[in-house]
């Protein structure tokens, strides 16, 4: 029975994880080949004309932002890399409780012979899986970016490394909490909107807090404040110890998420398919 939950799970999951890799994969060695065809000469004149507020955005000095690798750590914190690491995250996410509620086939799971909590694990398990899946497709999109554009300064792939270690981090939390709404509701469209709500409001706490100077207290209550892979890739010499600590506090989060997922799973009725 485990072999077939296992293969259920994979086979669900496939689809959309082979679509994501190859998203993931192809944008970052498109980013590469984009950023060779701007010369740094042109693209500092760019930096200089925007506003000061991009550069607090993005936390990284000029200096840093205008060589190769400064603007090819960008590709980390693109709307599109985002887009691939929210889309896996919810998905999976809302589908481990709710979305076999929504189906009626919780109740067919829960009537063989297998625990609550093993439902719960294969599917946080394959999600997981697919979460590093992605970051080690970003990674390799830029190794492969890297190896095949010719660019003005030389750059090293082990540098983006750290970065997509935050990028799993981040993929793993969003999962985890995605996972534990899901265990809540009945109703996975409603897990996904709640899931979409609380990260567009942690995304807007970030941004006030790094455009308002005196509001810098905000980063103390999101998430995102420890997803600064851009930063890591420019500052090598800081890159573990950040990881230590920025990793180490997504993952934190992510391990008490599917506790309490799991905690509550294994105590909530589970409705009747209507």
């Amino acid at each position: 029975m485990n072999k077939a939950l296992w293969s259920k799970s994979i086979r669900e999951a496939r689809p959309l994880l082979l679509a994501l890799v190859a998203l993931m994969f192809g944008f970052h060695w498109l980013f590469v080949w984009l950023t060779s065809l701007v010369e740094l000469g042109a693209y500092k004149i760019i930096l200089q004309a925007l506003p000061g507020e991009f550069h607090s955005l993005v936390n990284i000095p000029l200096a840093k932002l205008a060589t190769d690798t400064g603007r090819i750590s960008l590709a980390y914190v693109d709307p599109v890399v985002i887009f691939a690491v929210l889309s896996w995250s919810l998905a999976r996410g809302s589908d481990c409780v709710a979305g076999e509620i929504g189906r009626g086939t919780m109740e067919m799971l829960l009537a063989q012979p297998i625990s609550r909590l093993a439902v719960l694990g294969m599917q946080a398990t394959v999600t997981t899986a697919g979460a590093a899946l992605l970051a080690v497709a970003a990674w390799l999109g830029t190794v492969q970016g890297l190896a095949v554009c010719k660019l003005s300064d030389e750059v090293s792939a082990a540098d983006f490394i750290p970065a997509a270690i935050n990028l799993f981090a981040l993929t793993f939390f969003l999962a985890a909490a995605s996972s534990l709404i899901s265990a809540c509701d009945s109703y996975r469209w409603r897990a996904i909107g709640v899931m979409g709500g609380f990260y567009v409001i942690e995304l807007v706490i970030k941004i006030v807090g790094r455009l308002a100077p005196k509001y810098d207290w905000l980063m103390y209550g999101t998430f995102l404040a420890a997803f600064e892979p851009q930063v890591m890739v420019v500052s090598p010499e800081r890159a573990w110890s950040m990881s230590l600590r920025y990793d180490g506090a997504l993952i934190g989060l992510a391990a008490a998420c599917y506790v309490a997922a799991a905690i509550v799973f294994c105590r909530r009725d589970i409705p009747a398919p209507l």
